[in-house]
């Protein structure tokens, strides 16, 4: 019996006693206090008959109620992991969250997994988990895989196509974003402007022109993110038999509903005009060159409804703007840590300018330097401290005879400090660069290369499909802040360190950088 029918159905029966005067204050109470503890007990017994036995780690003493290691999981995340990796090096582990347990396996497992289909391990069902599609309202994507056909087939294939408007967008976004710093250095919330640069970014190779510098549609695209993460940050804390009673209770789940309604309202309209546009077979019609058009060509009549377009144009801007804002704003704060790369990385940018005369897909391919750079990173701020989550479909049993139940919600450490193996703590800028320098090896060591030891995408079938527009458009917006600005961080300050909710790290939002623009940049004759 589904626990949320339950609490649905517990509620309509206490509207209808209460309409016939059979509640009192005290009897409405002790009601929702025997509905509350019983709906704990029956996914208590659920979640026990679908576990792995593993060890679960963060427990301080024999007896604390599983609920309070969650709950210092969501503040402690990396503590308990490291302490998972370390005291079972190269096993299996558990980690509580509040909304459900994960099983942490070793790496080396990836390569046998990673083919598994959807129906034996789900990476689908356990992006719904994580991001809890019914409350963030991400669950459109289970609908089908058009977005993932989509990036796939139509946006990363353009990529070099798409180079010129990227940049032009970018420059447009800069004027726009970067206050005058002409005279002097100016205190600047850097994470802010990187956010709003990557939001128009993605606007202009999403939706395309004008919607791309339509002020609603950009706030919309932003706070829609945050209005959904701040939502699961809450859920997250609480068992998951309690997130259909506290969901409609939070500010943050009707803000995502009303972020939903605005998009609908901005895009379903342009679907519409578009698909008139091309039936009506005016000689001077043009398609547009965006990923909406996309969508609409080969989206079947069920997901092309102008509503669901909209629906996935959202959730879209919700996995690319601020992963891709985190990388830019780490490696500011790198930069500004470890000002020795900058000439170094200048001179490859200009270099890379010259030679091919205006910004192309090849020029960014040819700044190893960079990626490197951004790779590193990475590797010390990474997104996430786990990756390749899937939900087991149906009982997997690995090579080594380990049995996976199915219902079991397994994942892999990502960050490189979890791994088991000798952790360089040094930030070494141009580490990767070097490395693709070896024979074989000129494409192992890519941002946006996965495998079993860089997981920060993905892996295999489901890896972030999105992640070479987003590698290129990473190395665009630092380069041209690199030509343009000097960065550094205010006297007395450093590199801000991370937050941690749940497996998730997050920048500082609030760190303050000087920013001022350079009078000799070469920059300024490439573009």
């Amino acid at each position: 019996m589904d626990p949320n029918t339950w609490s649905a159905d517990l509620f309509q029966l206490a509207s209808q006693w209460q309409e016939k005067g059979l509640l009192t204050r005290y009897n409405v109470f002790m009601a929702i206090s025997i509905t509350v503890t019983a709906l704990y007990l029956i996914h208590k017994g659920i979640s026990r008959a679908r576990s792995f036995r593993a060890p679960l780690v963060g427990r301080r003493f024999s007896w604390e109620p599983k609920w309070l290691i969650g709950l210092r999981f969501s503040q402690y995340g990396l503590e308990h992991l490291m302490e998972g990796c370390k005291r079972f090096n190269d096993g299996i582990f558990k980690v509580a969250r509040n909304d459900t347990d994960i099983l942490v396996i070793p790496n080396r497992y990836v390569d046998e997994l990673h083919s598994k289909p959807e129906e034996h391990i789900s990476a689908i069902k356990a992006h719904m988990k994580n991001l809890l599609g019914k409350y963030s309202t991400i669950d459109i994507l289970q609908e089908g895989n058009l977005h993932t056909h989509v990036l796939q087939t139509k946006l990363t294939p353009n990529l070099g196509s798409l180079m010129s408007t990227i940049e032009e967008e970018l420059r447009f976004a800069m004027t726009e974003e970067i206050p005058s710093t002409h005279e002097d250095w100016k205190d600047v919330s850097i994470y802010d402007i990187i956010l709003h640069l990557v939001a128009r970014i993605s606007a202009r190779v999403f939706v395309g022109q004008p919607t791309c510098r339509n002020q609603e549609w950009l706030d919309t695209s932003i706070r829609f993110t945050e209005h959904a993460f701040l939502t699961l940050a809450i859920l997250r804390r609480l068992p998951k038999f309690l997130h259909p009673i506290v969901a409609p209770l939070l500010p943050s789940y009707w803000a995502v509903h009303r972020d939903l309604q605005t998009a609908k309202r901005i895009i379903s309209p342009i679907v519409k005009q578009r698909t008139a546009d091309e039936a009506s077979g005016e000689p001077g019609y043009k398609k547009p060159t965006d990923l909406l058009q996309w969508m609409i060509d080969v989206a079947s009549p069920r997901d092309g409804q102008p509503d669901k377009l909209a629906h996935r144009q959202l959730v879209l801007s919700l996995a690319a703007i601020h992963t891709t804002t985190m990388a830019v704003a780490y490696a500011i704060y790198d930069l500004c840590q470890f000002p020795e790369y900058v000439e170094p990385l200048r001179q490859e940018i200009t270099d890379s300018l010259e030679q091919d005369g205006k910004w192309a897909k090849t020029t960014l391919t040819k700044m190893h330097k960079l990626d490197s750079f951004i790779k590193e990173s990475q590797r010390l701020s990474p997104p996430s401290l786990l990756s390749f989550q899937r939900i087991v479909m149906q009982e997997v049993t690995l090579s080594d005879g380990t049995a996976l139940p199915k219902g079991t919600h397994i994942s892999v450490p990502a960050a490189e400090v979890l791994q088991g193996k000798a952790f360089d703590s040094s930030f070494d800028g141009f580490r990767y660069s070097r490395r693709r320098q070896n024979s074989g090896e000129a494409h192992k060591y890519q941002f946006a290369t996965t495998d079993k030891n860089s997981l920060h995408f993905g892996h295999g079938k489901y890896a972030c499909p999105g992640r070479f527009f987003a590698a290129y458009e990473i190395k665009m917006i630092i380069s041209h802040l690199l030509m343009d600005y000097d960065f550094r961080f205010p006297p007395g300050t450093s590199r801000p360190k991370v937050f941690s909710a749940d497996e998730v790290l997050l920048p500082d939002p609030s760190t303050r950088v000087l920013m001022h623009r350079r009078t000799d940049s070469a920059h300024s004759n490439c573009h």
